[in-house]
């Protein structure tokens, strides 16, 4: 169900063909290759040297990282168009051919080259601005500097010295210098962390100098420039400014590479799809002359490839060989699920779980209904849905979203539908109440979660009916009766049972349902005996199976967070509008509308979160929980990139 039927695929061919057929299999997107020595009977390997391809070229990885490097690199730099003109342009679309075409007419290491010596020079220009940053700090500190020490070093009976010390210790040494007297101080420069000084004192008192400082964090200056501070400044200012303007040369020519830039994405998209080709060397065999070469794909694709293959080298020059899967093979069967367009946004929410195995059912279109009325019972907001409904309706309209960017507005713009269903059930327009409404939210409170609760029950018994109906087609017959219809009769038989002694006064009804309950938890008992050799054992699984009531019964209180949610999201929504509806008219009508504009938002945000959260948790545990195991996985074909165009789709032949 929902699932494509796959085959296994063999080929054999020339090691003359082997890049041809692989380029062939890559354009078409459909085929996992798969190491060949691990599905093949040894007898048929002996031809065949297992570690002959065991060779993978690093070249046109390498390559490719640089260009990854580069791209990144220049996205800072090129012009890039807007958000909103990237959201309307198509990709373009290129086959194979035209893709390598294009990218080995172009120098690639030319480009590359290109783009590294612009980024050494603009590396060279910043550590050179880094460097006239720091100097010119220290230039600014001693600008008020009049003369050099060259200057002042030749006098006979006074020594000049500058130099500075940490904050913490300037008034210490200042207080010395003071107990001295006969040495003459004045501040150059005050920080916040040193503080740097004038001292002039005779030779005389070098000593008693030297002695004072020894005590303290005093450093003297170390002065190399050939001009004054104040004139080393204005040259540094000069070549700040020079610097800036080499570099803004720089990056205005960059910004023009949008033709280097474009072809630096083609050759990402080429260099990716070689270097996934050496990859599936790697899982072929190869004899001297021959190359065997096997995988997974849709069976409705193989003749798709076929074609394309023998359009590319020749019919007569290939050898290919499908096979059904065998059921021992199901367990690594990969899995394609396959939806109509209505359903395959939903598969998001199964592949977030698991993929189903190859012999299993895909939950996604079992599920969706139930997705789409819990989420709607949640948000539960016409003027919500509505808003919804636009958005995602006009950004598909408008904008050529792709990809899985694509498949979630499709997948919000459906749950649209729901959420406005229910805001007319409840009555709720952005928070105010409709004068039609079937329920209300703020004054049926028990009746919603009575309605949440029978609507788990049917989601409950649609899934056990499944356990049922799945484990009976694999053959599980024990099983099926255990896991599935047993309880699903018993929780009919407990519905009747309540039903018919508190609701309806019905003995019948009573009796009825009592019996569906006892017959069946004796009938867990004897089937887990009849198909366990120990029966013992097999005694004591059913008890245990029948001890699971306990969690049938947090299962259906689960369901009540359908009702607690939507009450939480309309009387936040009415709390936000009173609150409103307090300002005095003439705020009301001016910062008032956009106060209610910005907590609305606020409580939509949080409505749409919380109903995709809880949704979701229901399904999981719940739902699946009752026939869907997983365990699968998705299909990996040698494929090409497609990150900045599209290929050609060759799959129709």
């Amino acid at each position: 169900m929902a699932i494509a039927k796959m085959k296994k695929l063999t080929l054999l061919a020339e090691h003359t063909n082997k890049e041809a057929v692989l380029k062939s299999v890559q354009e078409m997107q459909s085929l996992e290759i798969i190491p060949v020595a691990e599905v093949l009977e040894e007898s048929l390997l002996n031809d065949f040297d297992t570690s002959a391809s065991r060779h993978l070229s690093n070249d046109s990885q390498a390559r490719l990282q640089d260009i990854e490097y580069a791209i990144n690199y220049l996205q800072d730099y090129v012009e890039q168009p807007g958000l909103i003109e990237r959201l309307k342009t198509k990709k373009e679309v290129f086959s194979l051919k035209e893709l390598e075409s294009i990218v080995e007419s172009a120098d690639v290491d030319a480009l590359l080259e290109q783009v590294s010596l612009k980024e050494k020079q603009l590396n060279n220009l910043d550590e050179k601005m880094k460097d006239l940053k720091q100097e010119e700090e220290f230039l600014r500190k001693w600008r008020a500097l009049s003369f050099k020490s060259e200057e002042v070093s030749h006098f006979r009976l006074m020594d000049v010295l500058v130099g500075t010390v940490d904050k913490e210790q300037s008034e210490a040494l200042v207080e010395g210098l003071r107990d001295n007297g006969r040495i003459y101080y004045d501040e150059v420069y005050r920080r916040s962390d040193e503080v740097a000084y004038l001292i002039i004192l005779p030779k005389t008192e070098r000593k008693q100098f030297d002695d004072l400082v020894a005590q303290y964090s005093y450093r003297e200056l170390t002065y190399t420039h050939e001009l004054l501070p104040e004139d080393e400044l204005y040259r540094n200012l000069t070549e700040q400014k020079q610097v800036r303007g080499d570099k803004e040369k720089i990056i205005a020519e960059m910004k023009k590479w949008t033709s280097l830039y474009r072809n630096l994405e083609l050759a990402e998209e080429y260099y990716y799809n070689l270097s996934e080709r050496e990859k599936a060397h790697n899982l072929l065999l190869e004899s001297h002359h021959l190359f065997l070469l096997s995988g997974w794909i849709e069976e409705e694709k193989v003749d798709s490839l076929k074609a394309n293959i023998d359009q590319t080298i020749g019919e007569s020059e290939v050898a290919i060989l499908s096979e059904d899967i065998m059921m021992k093979e199901y367990n690594d069967v990969p899995v394609v699920l396959k939806n109509n367009s209505f359903v395959r946004p939903f598969e998001m929410i199964t592949e977030m779980f698991s993929y189903p195995k190859y012999n299993e059912v895909d939950p996604t279109p079992l599920m969706m209904p139930f997705f789409m009325v819990f989420f709607g019972m949640m948000a539960a907001d016409l003027g919500y849905g509505m808003l919804l409904f636009g958005v995602t309706l006009f950004a598909l309209k408008a904008f050529n979203i792709e990809g899985s960017m694509g498949n979630f507005l499709k997948f919000l713009y459906t749950l649209s539908f729901p959420t406005m269903a229910f805001g007319v059930f409840f009555g709720s327009f952005f928070g105010i109440e409709l004068p039609i409404q079937v329920f209300s939210l703020q004054d049926d409170v028990l009746e919603i979660m009575a309605f949440s609760v029978v609507l788990g029950l049917i989601q409950l018994l649609y899934g056990l009916v499944l356990n049922g109906i799945i484990k009976g087609k694999q053959g599980q017959r024990a099983s099926s009766y255990v896991d599935g219809y047993a309880w699903f009769l018993m929780l009919i038989g407990f519905i009747l049972w309540v039903g018919g002694a508190m609701l309806l006064n019905m003995p019948l009804l009573t009796q009825i349902g009592i019996g569906l309950v006892v017959l069946n938890a004796v009938g867990i008992l004897v089937v887990s005996a009849i198909s366990n050799s120990n029966k013992a054992l097999g005694i004591g699984l059913g008890a245990y199976n029948l001890y699971g009531i306990s969690g049938y019964v947090g299962d259906i209180v689960s369901y009540t967070r359908l009702m607690a949610l939507a009450v939480a999201s309309a009387n936040i929504a009415m709390a936000f509008n009173m609150i409103i509806g307090f300002l005095p008219p003439i705020a009301r009508f001016t910062v008032g509308v956009l106060i209610i504009i910005a907590l609305q938002a606020l409580n939509i945000a949080l409505t749409f979160l919380s109903a995709y959260v809880h949704t979701s948790r229901l399904q999981y545990v719940e739902f699946f929980g009752k026939f869907f195991e997983g365990g699968g996985r998705p299909l990996t074909p040698l494929k090409m990139l497609e990150k900045h165009v599209w290929m050609e789709d060759n799959n129709n032949g």
